[in-house]
């Protein structure tokens, strides 16, 4: 190991005692700055987990019931903004498996260059927009169950984000 140190420049050794020594000069700097380039481009490219956020934003698969009469919309935006401090003008929920969405990227979509793509089924959706002056917590939504295709934008063959109803 240390042969390959030696090898790459990264280890000096002493002539009179035959051990390695620390690096002086600008070589510990100019290491220290490429381990760290290293690492910040690999953040970078690294893809974000955003398959998880779009997951836990639109896809509410089984359906979920509404408790003591209160409308599906009211009661899933609810659980959806708890923290926002704005009441969301319009969202979609998909009712489908998440297998079933990811095929959208891979075999059951028409995908762009943008890698926004178009679903060639059609899914269960139900789509939520605001009905009263968006004053939170008490928004109030109304919903429109329909069944539609979809577009999405996918990364590493993954949904990532909602785009439209098609």
């Amino acid at each position: 190991m240390v042969e390959q140190l030696l090898w790459c420049g990264l280890v000096q050794v002493d002539p009179v005692t035959d051990m390695a020594m620390a690096l002086r000069g600008p070589y510990p700097l100019l290491f220290l700055t490429l381990v760290l380039l290293v690492t910040c481009l690999a953040q970078i490219i690294r893809p974000p987990d955003s398959y998880q956020n779009f997951v836990s934003e639109h896809v509410d698969f089984p359906k979920t019931r509404s408790p003591n009469g209160q409308s599906y919309c009211d009661h899933i935006m609810r659980l959806l903004s708890q923290n926002m401090a704005a009441c969301k003008l319009t969202h979609t929920f998909i009712h489908a498996s998440t297998n079933r969405l990811r095929a959208i990227c891979t075999s059951r979509g028409r995908c762009n260059q943008y890698n926004e793509c178009n679903s060639n089924t059609a899914y269960p959706l139900t789509t939520c927009w605001l009905d009263s002056p968006p004053r939170p917590p008490s928004c109030v939504y109304r919903g429109i169950p329909q069944i539609r295709r979809i577009r999405v934008v996918c990364n590493w063959g993954l949904p990532v984000r909602f785009l439209r109803v098609l």
